[in-house]
């Protein structure tokens, strides 16, 4: 009974969502909310504990909906240049996973070349769990793009919940990183933002923790431009090296909003 009020109340609430003009409209809206999304302590505390309960039960064999982009990516570059691993930055990498994934096929050392960038309050949450204690946290990607000569930019289904995804794109282009790969991209020939709802339960990587309910969690998002995307890169002397709909997860050719991957490389 409790789980069927729950979709009621869930599909109400959809319901009265207001349109916003703006990021910034939305994300007051939601601070309002929730505290705030991907920056409440609530959700990025459930999301470490989540993760450290899977791994605690299953290991690091944490094969994400990226995995398979990254991998290929990797693939890429150690094609040309064999014998030197990436240097990586996972931009909105929540937890580490994929950069632990990673470390169990590559092996540790990787954990060392590698930067996952979050908000600052999910990086002040990083250095309470002992699986993140060899994982590098920072929230200040320009630092860590400038000083770590970084090889592979890669982002899943973060820059929509940015406020400004095209500045930091353009900070990646005139940094001149080899390669940029984005997937799980929210695109659509018509961008504006939204505001998004989901469970608790929903987020993160892992089983449920039932402890902490399952409350509503407020986010500022928005839809991005495939062709402003592209012009950035192409505009600067990168090309296209992979590029694939992702029917599963979108609508194509919609106005509303469609899926897509994208791997760019700075041409030599």
């Amino acid at each position: 009974m409790k789980k069927i009020y729950e979709k009621i109340k869930y599909k109400f609430i959809l319901k009265t969502i207001p349109n916003v003009k703006t990021f910034k409209e939305a994300y007051f809206y939601c601070k309002n909310r929730s505290g705030l999304g991907y920056e409440s302590k609530l959700l990025c505390k459930y999301r470490f504990e989540k993760l450290e309960n899977y791994i605690k039960s299953y290991g690091q064999s944490l094969f994400t909906q990226s995995s398979n982009l990254l991998i290929y990516s990797i693939a890429y570059y150690l094609k040309k240049n064999k014998g030197n691993f990436p240097r990586i930055v996972d931009f909105g990498g929540a937890c580490g996973e994929n950069i632990l994934f990673l470390s169990s096929i590559f092996g540790k050392d990787i954990l060392k070349s590698s930067w996952i960038i979050e908000t600052k309050a999910q990086v002040d949450f990083s250095n309470k769990y002992n699986f993140t204690k060899k994982l590098n946290f920072s929230y200040d990607l320009k630092k860590i793009l400038i000083e770590k000569n970084i090889d592979i930019f890669f982002s899943s289904c973060a820059l929509n919940y940015t406020e400004s995804p095209y500045d930091i794109l353009n900070k990646v282009v005139d940094i001149g990183i080899p390669y940029v790969c984005l997937t799980r991209n929210n695109f659509s020939s018509n961008p504006k933002s939204f505001i998004q709802v989901s469970n608790l339960s929903e987020n993160g990587f892992g089983k449920h923790i039932k402890d902490y309910g399952n409350p509503l969690i407020w986010y500022p998002s928005q839809t991005l431009s495939e062709d402003k995307i592209k012009n950035i890169f192409l505009s600067s002397n990168y090309e296209i090296i992979f590029e694939d709909n992702l029917v599963k997860t979108g609508s194509i050719n919609s106005n509303r909003n469609y899926s897509k991957d994208l791997i760019f490389n700075l041409k030599s």
